[in-house]
């Protein structure tokens, strides 16, 4: 009885098709985008935190309106971006990321036109 030793070749290239590759860079490209979606979102708040330590918040402020839009624009970008990744459970991306209510509540709603 003869024994073949195991063409390690064929195994390797087995692992290496084009399609595992392409898959690893597909999802090497959507742990970069939810990455850059996060820093959008960090930045969107740090910049309302500081326009609220800055001012007075008993008036109407248009800035403010507008960070806040913005921060809440970002949260949604963030949240498709997840799912689109298959993951589904936002909580866990509002504690993480301290996410206000205030934020919340404007996620998903659309600016009018001027």
């Amino acid at each position: 009885m003869s024994v073949r030793p195991p063409n390690l070749n064929k195994l390797q290239a087995g692992r290496q098709t084009g399609l595992n590759v392409l898959d690893y860079e597909i999802m090497e490209e959507r742990a970069a985008v939810l990455g850059e979606a996060g820093r959008a979102l960090e930045k969107a708040l740090c910049d309302l935190k500081a326009h609220e330590a800055e001012t007075d918040r008993g008036k109407a402020d248009p800035v403010r309106e507008c960070l806040l839009q913005n921060a809440a624009d970002r949260a949604w970008a963030l949240f498709i971006q997840f799912e689109l990744c298959g993951l589904s459970s936002q909580s866990n991306l509002v504690k993480r990321y301290g996410i206000p209510g205030e934020v919340l509540a404007r996620v998903g709603v659309r600016r009018s036109p001027r």
